[in-house]
């Protein structure tokens, strides 16, 4: 009896050390994930205070008035059409 408990004792030790690693390695990676998230929203950041974003936003703008007045003369000329004008 006393050789099943000591056996059933080393399992248990082997396994608590097991997770003991585990556990060890899940913080490095956590820590790890951590900095690079904050790399990440340093760059993000960065990229908004930098201005390129005004200056895409703006060209896109940009982009899409034109192609709102192409499709307004597109309408007129179809609605012309239509009403004989």
């Amino acid at each position: 009896m006393s050789d099943l408990k000591d056996q059933l004792a080393g399992k248990a030790n082997e396994f608590k050390n097991q997770a003991a690693e585990k556990l060890e390695e899940l913080k490095n990676k956590s820590g790890e994930l951590g900095e690079e998230l904050k790399q990440k929203a340093g760059e993000v950041m960065d990229h908004i205070k930098s201005g390129e974003i005004k200056d895409d936003l703006s060209h896109l703008q940009d982009e899409a008035s034109g192609k709102m007045n192409e499709l307004k003369d597109k309408a007129k000329g179809f609605w012309d059409k239509l009403t004989g004008k």
